[in-house]
């Protein structure tokens, strides 16, 4: 139960996260990735005051919002809630198999990060202050997520 609840909040996040670029045109001059580094990684979501139209941003954003909040309403108490929600949700969208494809593409990434994370603690346990921080670096090293030079 300890491990289903983090998982469960970060597959919602990386879903309101996803959601958020895919109600957005992509910006001008950032190609097919619109708000995302081209390695897929996901970066902060910017100001609405930034993008080109603020008004259409803000009220995207709040759509999204609304139709994530009806989802887990929708869905509370249910014995598989993420796939609940999921499926409320990609309901809404303009075309929600698409949107099933990329949701459960997501939750299978996180799965795998999860994973690895796990494994991650497990190698460093009963370790604690720098010689933690070195193992953890060392482990991201040998799963070759972490670059030459990469704070951490």
């Amino acid at each position: 139960m300890n491990r289903f609840v983090p998982a469960l909040a970060a597959a919602c996040f990386s879903l309101v996260a996803f959601s958020a670029g895919a109600q957005t045109p992509p910006a001008e001059g950032k190609g097919q990735m619109g708000g995302h580094h081209a390695g897929g990684h996901h970066r902060m979501m910017k100001s609405c005051s930034q993008e080109a139209d603020p008004a259409k941003c803000e009220a995207n954003r709040k759509e999204m919002r609304e139709s994530i909040k009806a989802a887990h309403e929708a869905c509370k108490g249910k014995a598989d809630q993420q796939s609940c929600m999921r499926e409320n949700y990609c309901a809404k969208a303009a075309d929600p198999a698409k949107c099933q494809a990329q949701a459960k593409e997501r939750q299978e990434k996180m799965a795998r990060h999860m994973d690895q994370r796990q494994a991650m603690a497990e190698a460093c346990t009963g370790k604690r202050g720098d010689e933690l921080k070195k193992c953890y670096r060392e482990q991201r090293e040998k799963s070759g997520h972490h670059k030459p030079g990469q704070k951490g």
